[in-house]
């Protein structure tokens, strides 16, 4: 209520959202973060993704690559003067183990080779550069 006398007027208000340690706000779009590990990104699979109401189960798909972002419709937030609501977006981070086991390193260097026997690794000045950061970081075989 205002002034006794004082003509009325509008009341306006502005909300604040704290951050949240899990969730981002981004208009009526909810953004989360999702690690998943390089076999998964290979092979796809599920992962439980919390969402605003609670968990659900989003589908990997096979080849995932960095930053893919997967879209869960109509679980973000009530959009003002609509019925609809924002989106849920789940940004794919994959995490690359900083140690492996010797049979790993066997493993990954097979898959290599038969990527680069299969034609479906990378060649040219790009694979000899990828085969020199790849033994800087493992050693030569």
């Amino acid at each position: 209520e205002g002034d006794p006398g004082a003509p009325r007027g509008n009341l306006l208000v502005q909300v604040l959202v704290d951050p949240h340690d899990y969730f981002m706000r981004e208009g009526a779009d909810i953004h989360t973060e999702a690690p998943i590990s390089v076999t998964q990104a290979i092979l796809g699979g599920s992962i439980d993704v919390r969402t605003l109401k609670g968990e659900v189960e989003v589908k990997i798909p096979k080849g995932c690559q960095p930053d893919t972002k997967l879209m869960l419709r109509g679980k973000g937030v009530q959009r003002m003067h609509a019925a609809s609501k924002g989106n849920h977006i789940v940004h794919i981070k994959i995490e690359i183990p900083k140690e492996i086991t010797p049979r790993q390193e066997e493993l990954l260097r097979e898959f290599d080779e038969e990527s680069k026997a299969h034609g479906t690794g990378i060649s040219g000045r790009i694979a000899k550069a990828a085969e020199s950061a790849f033994e800087s970081i493992f050693g030569k075989k």
